[in-house]
């Protein structure tokens, strides 16, 4: 399983960068809103990497119990 991380990069210009590594799915988003919050920042720019389409494989195994138990 990949670490789950959250790079941080400030430029000379005084911008943040933020990317999120090793979390799938929507679930970077909410890496992102809480470093929003922190940092007291707004969203200029947003682009998705290939994680953000790809589905986390504990969230389909749960939803697939929770198709076999009803």
């Amino acid at each position: 399983m990949t670490k789950k991380q959250l790079k941080i990069t400030l430029l000379p210009n005084g911008e943040i960068q933020m990317k999120t590594v090793g979390i799938k799915g929507k679930k970077c988003l909410d890496y992102i809103d809480m470093m929003k919050i922190l940092a007291d920042v707004k969203i200029i720019k947003q682009d998705f990497t290939e994680e953000y389409y790809e589905q986390d494989n504990k969230i389909y195994n749960d939803n697939i119990e929770d198709i076999k138990n009803t």
